[in-house]
Order: C-alpha cells, then structure tokens, then sequence
C-alpha cells in the first residue's frame, strides 16, 4: 500500500524522518494534486451559476481533467517513493518530468477558471495555480538533479529535459498574469 491511501499525519512524518524517500518529488506530485483539487473545487462552484453560463462547456472539461490530473499526480507521489526505494533511475527522472507536465496543465487550467470562473472561489484557484507553479519549478529540480547521476543515460533524457526547459517561460507568465489577482482578493 502506498502514502495516498494511508493517512497525512504518516507521510508527513515519515517526510521529516531521516530517510531518502518519501522525500521532495513525491511532496512535488502531492502539491501538484492539491493543486488540481483547488482547480477541480473552483469548477464546482462555477457549474450551474447563471452568472457564469458562457464558461459552463468550458468549465465542465475543465473539472473532468483537473479530476483526473489529481488522482494521476496522487499516483505519481508514490511512484517517486518507489522510484526512490528501489533506486530506479529512469523513474527517479521520468516521474518528476511528469509533474513538471502536469503542473503546467493546472497551471494553464487555473488561470483560466480564476479569469472565468466563480469569483468567490478566486482564491482557491489562484492557489491552484501558484501551487502547481512551485510543483512544475520542484519537478524541474529534481529532473536536474537526477540527470547529474544518471551520467552515461543522461543523452537519453536530454530531449526530455530540453522539452521541460522550453516550458518554463511559459510557466513564469502564467504565474505574472494570475499575480495582479492579489489585490483583487480582498
């Protein structure tokens, strides 16, 4: 059995012991998720509201894949574990990249509903997407790091990691335009 069916309380204690794994990627994939969720709750809340009528179609895709974007990055904090456990390489390179392209998804599906969605749940979704901002940015970090062992595979991840790298600025203005939402909060 893995972390995400067992309680919080275990894994952030097992996340502060003096052990290798549960250990940043997979704190990476699980602040991915929470991400996707806040996104998901921010849909929620917009769905069926008169007010928003143009964004229902929109929204609704939008919930279906912030949906399963949580429970795949949920799986992905106990692949990391197990990556880690079993000094799996190619996993300890291929999950956090994965992250890296799933936070981007929140992070674009995010900004969209804080823009469209629900005004009362603004700051849930802004949330969402400075989470999943900070999940991309930890996934990235860890892909380096990793790559730094893999020495002789590191050419088989290079196109990998160039793909993640390319997608940064993409992030950073995604991150610029939700940040002039703060004061709008209050």
């Amino acid at each position: 059995m893995g972390y995400i069916q067992g309680s919080i309380k275990k894994y952030l204690n097992d996340l502060s012991a003096r052990t290798p794994a549960p250990g940043g990627g997979s704190a990476a994939a699980l602040s991915a998720a929470m991400a996707a969720g806040l996104v998901a709750m921010a849909c929620q809340f917009t769905l069926g509201k008169e007010k928003y009528k143009g964004f229902q179609a929109r929204c609704r895709r939008i919930l279906r894949e912030s949906l399963k974007t949580k429970d795949k990055l949920s799986r992905l904090a106990d692949a990391d574990v197990k990556a880690y456990k079993s000094r799996d390489l190619d996993q300890a390179i291929r999950v956090p990249a994965e992250v890296c392209v799933l936070s981007c998804r929140i992070m674009e599906s995010g900004a969209e509903v804080l823009e469209k969605g629900n005004k009362i749940l603004a700051s849930d979704a802004l949330l969402g997407v400075l989470l999943a901002g900070v999940s991309f940015s930890a996934g990235l970090m860890y892909v380096e790091v990793n790559l730094k062992y893999a020495k002789d595979k590191a050419k088989k991840y290079l196109k990998l990691y160039k793909n993640l790298i390319n997608m940064l600025p993409k992030t950073q203005r995604i991150i610029k335009k939700v940040e002039v939402h703060f004061g709008d909060l209050a």
